[in-house]
């Protein structure tokens, strides 16, 4: 499912996609939503540590957590 995420926001580098659309784009069922809510978390867990490279950006704005590709 991780990879999934991934393909989908290196798609289009330059998008920003809400945790809500990912997961209406990617969930099919109530098991696949957890699992990505999981998935998000940490990932947003480990870019706003910045101790590893990642390849995902989050950020949060006005309450919503936002995910982007990391260009750089």
């Amino acid at each position: 499912m991780q990879e999934k995420i991934e393909s989908l926001l290196s798609e289009d580098p330059d998008r920003s996609y809400s945790k809500e659309e990912i997961l209406n784009l990617l969930s099919t069922n109530n098991e696949d939503e957890e699992i990505i809510e999981r998935i998000l978390a940490e990932m947003e867990v480990l870019s706003s540590l910045k101790v590893e490279k990642s390849n995902i950006y989050s950020s949060c704005r006005g309450g919503t957590v936002y995910f982007k590709w990391n260009n750089t």
